[in-house]
């Protein structure tokens, strides 16, 4: 019986993680404001997104690679 549980344990796991897998490849309604992104006007992709900006200030958003390379 133990067996069981520990297989159900398992298989919900697995749900969780395909559910965050879902979620992270979400698109989001910004798009990065870096002057060398090379795909400007496209939504940024959930897992990808890199939120910047000053205390009281116009928060940016960024494609993490080209907040690197700022």
């Amino acid at each position: 019986m133990a067996q069981k549980k520990g297989a159900a344990k398992k298989q919900k796991t697995a749900q969780q993680t395909a559910e965050l897998k879902a979620l992270e490849n979400r698109p989001t309604r910004h798009c990065c404001a870096s002057p060398n992104c090379p795909t400007p006007r496209e939504a940024i992709v959930q897992k990808d997104l890199q939120p910047a900006g000053l205390p009281r200030g116009p928060m940016k958003f960024f494609h993490k690679n080209c907040y690197k390379s700022l």
